[in-house]
């Protein structure tokens, strides 16, 4: 290797060890680059750099080394982190990594994207995707290859608006199967009915700007028809806004701490319940299971912590955290996590979910994919196939949540139909 081309590749090794040490300030919690000291990080870093100058077989192309590293440097922080190109951070949108495109709430698990929550009744819901499938490819795109927010960005700044096709992987699924997403409008609305003459039961959904006021809402129907008692469901309500976590949490919690957000540098805020605002005393069971995420986590962890109710389910999805877009001279940009949300006490949601106090399995606790074939042809070269229809299934974690508050073990409930109310404007 020329000696022009050791000395760029050292000056590349400065830079890597360099957003290696940045990295592992802003994310020292989590990140295995930001674990023990930097500088023996750069060390390593150096001695990487060193190897492929000695050792390499060609002249490398130090363009793709430098995207290459950056990009595995955001991926070793957590799923929202990204290295954005200059193309992609000139159109970077800060509301794409908040959207809930075609009505799907995604993640990543496992390398893929994995959809976390499906609203009722969204494009996504009548395409036939659903709560827990992983999305093989975005189009032709493998989710495998690229980052969270460029799944995000296929998925939610489509032109024109065109049809999206994604391949979806489940268990029982022996290969993907394509559901072709068409835009539409859908809302995520609280759904309430009586379980028994004491006993009321609300879907809270999304919490979305103004969703403690419907749920508010929902609670004084339900106690104007007697509701001693209340079944409250944050499964599926895998995304809003923290203060309306935060709200809904202060309904049922009196005084204390409801959450806190933990930042760079060990910054911690503690959020304190809304005062005057509680509105229900009576007996509080919730339900959670993988879909249950971000905000509603917090309200989960708000119940538990200052005892006022049982939770009932799987547990929580692991998330809630804000990020910040970094330029960098070149153009190009890091978005990075800066803030997650955790618990009056304990980790962050990301490192530890809310684990149910009454747990009733209803799967395997994690997500699993079916056996996938490294050789299989992409999207555009597999032949469509009929769908299959699954038949649904008892809903067990209600059904232990309203033996728990009956005090029987086997007396079977008989729902009065439900009211849906209207998302708030």
């Amino acid at each position: 290797m020329s000696f022009k081309a050791k000395l760029a590749l050292l000056a590349l090794s400065t830079m890597l060890a360099l957003y290696a040490v940045v990295g592992g300030l802003l994310a020292r919690r989590t990140s295995a680059v930001a674990k023990g000291n930097p500088y023996v990080q750069l060390k390593i870093f150096n001695e990487v750099v060193k190897r492929i100058a000695n050792d390499y077989v060609d002249e490398p192309d130090l363009g793709k080394v430098r995207i290459g590293a950056l990009r595995g440097l955001a991926d070793g922080l957590d799923p929202y982190c990204a290295y954005l190109s200059p193309e992609q951070a000139t159109r970077f949108k800060p509301e794409t990594m908040a959207a809930v495109p075609f009505g799907m709430v995604v993640s990543k698990y496992a390398g893929f994207a994995y959809v976390v929550a499906v609203v009722p009744g969204s494009p996504a819901a009548q395409a036939g995707v659903k709560t827990g499938d992983f999305i093989e490819y975005v189009n032709t795109v493998a989710t495998r290859d690229v980052s969270l927010y460029e799944i995000m960005d296929l998925l939610v700044n489509v032109p024109d608006g065109r049809p999206v096709e994604v391949t979806v992987l489940r268990p029982g699924l022996s290969k993907g199967e394509k559901h072709t997403l068409k835009a539409g409008p859908f809302q995520s609305v609280v759904e309430s009915r009586m379980e028994s003459p004491d006993t009321g039961y609300i879907k809270v959904g999304l919490l979305t700007k103004g969703k403690a006021e419907q749920v508010a809402a929902a609670i004084r129907q339900l106690q104007q028809r007697g509701a001693q008692k209340l079944l409250l469901d944050l499964r599926e309500s895998a995304h809003g806004e923290l203060a309306e976590g935060v709200a809904l949490a202060s309904m049922f919690v009196s005084s204390g701490v409801v959450a806190r957000t933990l930042g760079a540098g060990n910054a911690v805020t503690t959020v304190m319940v809304q005062p005057g605002a509680t509105m229900f005393n009576g007996k509080v069971i919730v339900l959670t299971d993988r879909s249950t995420a971000g905000p509603a986590e917090v309200i989960a962890a708000a119940i538990r912590d200052n005892q006022r109710g049982e939770i009932v389910g799987e547990k929580t999805f692991g998330a809630g955290s804000q990020q910040a877009l970094f330029p960098l001279r070149d153009g190009s940009a890091l978005l990075l996590t800066t803030l997650r949300y955790a618990p009056a006490t304990g980790k962050s949601f990301m490192e530890e979910p809310v684990k149910p106090s009454v747990e009733v399995k209803v799967a395997s606790v994690e997500p699993s994919l079916p056996d996938i074939d490294a050789d299989a042809p992409s999207p555009a070269e597999t032949p469509e196939e009929p769908k299959k229809v699954t038949p649904p299934s008892e809903d067990t974690i209600l059904k232990r949540a309203l033996e728990l508050l009956k005090g029987e073990a086997k007396q079977a409930h008989r729902a009065i139909p439900k009211t849906q109310l209207p998302k708030a404007a």
